[in-house]
């Protein structure tokens, strides 16, 4: 069944002019009935014939025979003519109207009742909610007009937030939890063996330990800078630099990482292509994506990052050739502390909020991260940025 799309004025309107009608029509009934009984009481009272030439008389042409003919029984017949008086109608009508009010009150008790029945159903989930049960929906009434059903589906709409952000609260703590007492108990763990003479206090052993410590506040950051964009408090230092510059910085950086895997880097941005952005924040999205490449990409051997660029967006893409993704691995890629069911392990699946950054770093800048899976495999991640957040292309 289609939602109605009248509004609630025209919905309310409608009813009331329709209630009013229908009373005023209730009552010109009763009087047509109460005049129609006093002429019927009238031809009873005259001779056989006498009713019927009455009738026919009056409503039929007029002339002068017809009108002396009619006041000779007007005059003859005259004391049996009694019309009913002002008072006596007012009466009627009166009677009538205190008759017809049962019947509008309960309609308009039935009206109002339509009005209040989506709205109390509203109150009651929303007081379910204020107690904690977000599981609490409103049930949307494809009969009530079009502003209650956007009140009801608005309500919705707003308790599955709440129930995802819920969710997602208590699945981030365990995730937290355990993301952080991993690192923390191998490091303890080696510090507790170094202190028991099982490993000797050497530099390999301390580079261990810093690893993990590592490990802990990266994690910490992450969380930091999600935090940070979600309630839409993360700093931004905009700056422009040249693009294409910035990519092979990147890539540099992460050289080590992708030869040690057997991987090549391709850089094809223009370089005419300027941005201004955040510096670091941006690199910290180009990183993360080079190094969710060569965690899971490795087998395709290439990681290609391109720029396409229009009047309104800049797209920095970075494509690689890995296994193919499921569509619905790549619809959760930027959901916090989620791993493809092939990388559980923390060497290849990492923390699980690396893209979850990109894509809160990317929300900071005005624009979005969106993930597609390439034909004939691998992955590509477009990072999309508005022009009007102050990315231009550079003349000549």
């Amino acid at each position: 069944m289609k939602p109605s799309r009248r509004s609630l004025w025209s919905w309310l309107t409608w009813r009331m002019i329709a209630l009013a009608i229908a009373a005023t029509a209730a009552v010109q009934a009763g009087m047509w009935v109460r005049y129609s009984y006093w002429e019927s009481k009238i031809d009873a009272q005259l001779p056989p014939g006498v009713a019927d030439e009455l009738r026919r008389l009056e409503n039929g042409p007029k002339s002068a025979e017809v009108s002396k003919r009619l006041s000779e029984l007007y005059t003859q017949y005259g004391d049996r003519f009694v019309t009913p008086s002002d008072s006596e109608d007012l009466l009627v009508q009166m009677l009538l109207s205190l008759s017809i009010t049962p019947f509008v009150a309960l309609f308009g008790l039935l009206l109002a009742r339509r009005i209040v029945e989506p709205v109390s159903d509203v109150a009651t989930a929303a007081e379910s909610v204020s107690m904690g049960r977000f599981s609490a929906r409103a049930p949307v009434l494809h009969s009530a007009p079009a502003e209650l059903q956007r009140l009801a589906n608005h309500f919705n709409s707003m308790a599955e937030r709440l129930e995802a952000y819920d969710r997602e609260l208590q699945d981030s703590s365990a995730a937290i939890a355990h993301e952080l007492r991993t690192p923390l108990t191998a490091a303890m763990g080696r510090l507790q063996g170094i202190v028991d003479e099982v490993f000797p206090l050497d530099e390999k052993q301390i580079r261990t330990v810093l690893d993990q410590l590592g490990q802990i506040n990266r994690i910490i950051g992450d969380l930091q800078v999600l935090s940070l964009a979600q309630g839409g408090r993360l700093q931004l230092e905009m700056t422009e630099f040249d693009l294409h510059g910035f990519v092979d910085e990147r890539l540099s950086w992460a050289l080590p990482s992708l030869q040690e895997r057997g991987m090549t880097a391709a850089n094809h941005v223009s370089r005419r292509e300027t941005v201004r952005a955040d510096r670091g924040r941006l690199g910290q999205v180009v990183s993360a994506l080079i190094d969710n490449a060569v965690r899971y990409a490795s087998d395709g051997g290439v990681v290609e990052i391109d720029c396409r660029a229009d009047a309104s967006t800049l797209e920095l893409i970075v494509r690689d050739r890995g296994k193919s993704a499921s569509v619905d691995d790549v619809s959760r890629f930027f959901e916090r502390f989620w791993r493809s069911e092939r990388s559980r392990s923390r060497y290849a699946g990492g923390t699980g909020l690396g893209l979850s950054v990109v894509q809160a770093i990317c929300q900071a800048h005005g624009g979005e991260a969106k993930a597609a899976a390439r034909p004939g495999g691998g992955l590509e991640i477009r990072i999309c940025l508005p022009r009007d957040q102050g990315l231009r292309r550079a003349i000549g």
